[in-house]
């Protein structure tokens, strides 16, 4: 039964919104006293924090009926009390017992809303009360109010001025906010506009000059309002890390490998609607680094490693953007297998290639797997990351060092809602261009392009970059006989390319709008946008033009 079915279903929101977070701690916080309790650290500390989240999940599951969460979170206490009561019984089965727990108890919590299969809470039930006969504890609770004392020491005191400025909101509600202050933004725009064109024709005095200001306080206005509506939208980029440390700890487990998830950066803040499209891209780079990078422990001590591999998960903001990289301490890429296996699938390489050989890792299909398994070997590899990235208007670098480890490098923009554009005109339309990947609009003259190998190269910055014309990557050009007066020069990724314009109109933030792709648009074209003027113009995508410039050098 669904939500919009559910007659509770707003309460079932707020009870996954609450709980949820809370069963994901508890999960995490298991998989780190498995890793701790295999050092010989006893963890006393972490371990009796957990006495009070899992009360709160027991409690509000009781409240609103929901059985098998209510028993999972019960034979987890009592497991819990078990382990402070007696140190000794911190072993790996007794891990093992708390991880698998964990994991049910996010599940379950997770899928509230849905028709629910007891079986599987029952029988983890069962295996506690079968694991506490085994360790010589009763499975009722003998020690009540000790236990309620621990619970009450572990949960922290609630801040009733703090809990009383939250408001929980329906993300839907401020996409639709953000739909109106796009209007806004638009209708400002052409205020704007027709004010710049009314000026110059009438009369100086005072009308003129409040409307000027308050044409320029309106624009302050529609600023402050993005701004404040976007930090509402931001969310700490932790909500997605802590997804994995689970996640590590099993796809290792399958491997045989031991391997560590260290993150760092988890407060730099996300775009919700970019945070819900990162986690898959996310997952396959980190179990590519488990099952392909990380070798096994026999492995890793000849190479004077610890058994224990480590996969670094960190985010940090940059120039308005943000940059997160996922690197691990294995092998490193396997070059040869790598030109092996793209020679195979037809790509055509000589030696000293500009293009580096691990870059052909991004090549559709391409795996160098030895076996096929549920995790490697079946060809949906790094290509379906890329185009992700790519989706979310970000770039995808890579760098490896043979024997110490592979680190991929993602940029990604705060949001995709609002972007900070440059307007060009190529033929008589107008586009726009995201700032972020604008390096330099420089003129275009005539003697400082040159023509090699039939496509436009320009001198810069004491280089050599490739300049191609906007009409014919965008199928406009028909046989324009003047030259075009401008070059943007666009940056992603490390790679630079100039882009013939005919004007350069301003900065303008706009509003991406989607574009269906049944319509028909050139791949350069990421979405849609309306400008002061009324007009509709195209967004266009700087990642796909510098990637995809040899076909409109």
């Amino acid at each position: 039964m669904g939500d919009s079915e559910n007659p509770f279903g707003e309460l079932l929101q707020d009870y996954v919104l609450e709980c949820l977070p809370l069963a994901e701690q508890v999960a995490d916080a298991f998989v780190e006293l498995e890793r701790r309790w295999r050092e010989g650290d006893p963890a006393d500390t972490l371990l009796t924090s957990l006495a009070g989240r899992l009360h709160t999940v027991k409690g509000n599951s009781a409240m609103m009926g929901l059985v098998p969460m209510r028993e999972t979170a019960h034979a987890l206490e009592d497991a819990c009390a078990l382990l402070r009561q007696q140190p000794e019984c911190r072993n790996d089965e007794a891990a093992s017992l708390l991880v698998a727990g964990g994991s049910l108890l996010v599940d379950l919590v997770r899928d509230a809303s849905a028709e629910l299969d007891p079986a599987p809470a029952a029988r983890f039930v069962e295996r506690v009360r079968q694991w506490l006969a085994a360790g010589g504890a009763p499975a009722a609770d003998t020690q009540p109010e000790r236990r309620r004392a621990e619970r009450r020491g572990a949960e922290a005191p609630a801040d009733p001025d703090k809990a009383a400025n939250v408001v929980r909101v329906d993300f839907r509600r401020l996409d639709a906010m953000l739909e109106v202050l796009g209007e806004g933004l638009i209708q400002h725009a052409a205020l704007a506009e027709a004010y710049r064109a009314l000026a110059p024709r009438a009369r100086a005095g005072p009308e003129l000059a409040r409307l000027d200001h308050a044409v320029v306080a309106l624009e302050k206005t529609l600023k402050r309002l993005e701004s404040t509506l976007m930090e509402t939208r931001l969310l700490p980029i932790s909500t997605v890390f802590a997804r994995f440390a689970r996640m590590v700890r099993d796809t290792a487990e399958a491997e045989g490998k031991r391997v560590r998830l260290v993150t760092a950066g988890g407060e730099t803040p996300l775009d919700k609607a970019v945070l819900d499209r990162l986690s898959e891209p996310l997952l396959h780079l980190i179990t590519n680094a488990i099952v392909h990078g990380i070798e096994g422990g026999e492995v890793r001590r000849q190479g004077g490693k610890p058994d224990e591999g480590s996969v670094r998960l960190e985010a940090a903001p940059q120039a308005g953007r943000v940059v997160i990289r996922v690197s691990d301490d294995g092998r490193g890429l396997n070059e040869q297998a790598i030109r092996k296996k793209a020679e195979a699938l037809g790509q055509e390489l000589r030696d000293g290639e500009t293009v580096p050989l691990r870059n052909l890792i991004f090549l559709p299909g391409l795996s160098t797997a030895e076996r096929v398994s549920t995790l490697a070997g079946r060809g949906v590899g790094l290509d379906v990351v890329a185009g992700a990235i790519h989706t979310l208007g970000g770039t995808i670098d890579v760098a490896t060092a043979p024997g110490r480890g592979t680190a991929f490098t993602l940029s990604l923009p705060v949001t995709l809602a609002i972007v900070r554009s440059l307007i060009v005109e190529i033929d008589q339309e107008r586009y726009a261009l995201p700032l972020a990947h604008v390096a330099e609009t420089v003129r275009a003259e005539p003697e400082a392009i040159r023509e090699i190998n039939h496509r436009g190269v320009a001198q810069w910055r004491g280089g050599l970059i490739h300049v191609a014309d906007g009409g014919a990557l965008l199928g406009t050009a028909r046989g324009r006989p003047e030259p075009r007066r401008y070059y943007v020069v666009m940056s992603a990724g490390g790679k630079r390319r100039g882009l013939l314009v005919d004007r350069l109109v301003g900065h303008q933030d706009v509003v991406v709008k989607g574009l269906d792709a049944a319509l028909g648009r050139p791949d350069v074209v990421s979405g849609t946008t309306i400008l002061g003027d009324g007009r509709v113009a195209c967004i266009l995508d700087a990642v796909r033009i510098l990637e995809g410039g040899r076909r409109a050098g």
